[in-house]
């Protein structure tokens, strides 16, 4: 009886320990928004990132925002901004096989990459790459039937611009999705990025302080709002999620 109470006060410890130390951790997150400093250009980095990019989790995000976009619009000319390893750029195209994908980096590596991922698909020709920088999307004016982004809005310098562009290269009535982070996320699902920047990532992530920088850098659905409310995009709204936000909508 002893070693039962024994174990059952010991236990007991451990779990106020872990309260008041993810307690302490969630009272010291960033308020304000903190711009993120990821160092894409490190190659350590970039492939530390590929890895976290395949996990389970990840995946499921990309099917996630895959079927959200293809809901919007299942045929026609889309592009996705900052598409890295083009993991999202494949998934689109699978879940709406009328749309002619195009991905969108700056990374000629990553380019490289994302041409091979969807050649191991048979995708080669339903999906392009190309070169470019999100302030200035190589697309005509009003070319695009829907851009969207991924886990890249918290990285602009200047996202009302983006935003601009985006406007720019649709159609009337083309669609647009916007995902990312939140900051303004509860309790638990900071504490679950807390949890993987300490203890799951790579090393090369956690001397950058990823993922939980990407939250710190985020936006809460008001900020969000108050950019599109800024740039040239119609038709918008401001769909929040537990962990996340979208702007979408579609072009008036």
């Amino acid at each position: 009886m002893a070693k039962t109470g024994f174990r059952i006060a010991l236990a007991g410890g451990l779990a106020a320990a872990l309260l008041l130390a993810a307690r302490r951790a969630y009272d010291r997150r960033a308020r304000e928004r903190v711009v993120s400093h990821e160092g894409m250009d490190d190659p350590e980095i970039a492939r530390a990132f590929n890895r976290v990019a395949r996990l389970p989790q990840m995946r499921l995000l990309r099917w996630y925002v895959a079927r959200r976009a293809a809901a919007m619009v299942q045929a026609g000319q889309a592009a996705d901004l900052g598409c890295g390893p083009g993991y999202l750029v494949a998934a689109l195209a699978q879940a709406a096989p009328g749309l002619q994908v195009t991905g969108i980096d700056l990374s000629d590596e990553m380019l490289l990459e994302a041409e091979s991922y969807a050649r191991r698909f048979g995708l080669q020709e339903r999906v392009a790459f190309k070169k470019g920088d999100v302030v200035n999307i190589p697309f005509p004016d009003a070319s695009l039937d829907l851009v969207v982004s991924t886990l890249s809005l918290h990285h602009w310098s200047n996202p009302a611009a983006v935003l601009d562009e985006i406007a720019r290269v649709l159609r009337p009535g083309g669609s647009f999705l916007v995902f990312d982070l939140r900051r303004d996320m509860s309790a638990p699902f900071y504490l679950l990025l807390w949890f993987a920047t300490h203890c799951v990532v790579p090393r090369a992530l956690r001397h950058v302080r990823e993922p939980l920088g990407s939250r710190d850098a985020s936006f809460t659905p008001q900020e969000a709002a108050q950019l599109a409310g800024q740039s040239r995009l119609t038709g918008w709204r401001i769909a929040p999620g537990p962990l996340w936000l979208t702007i979408e909508g579609a072009m008036d």
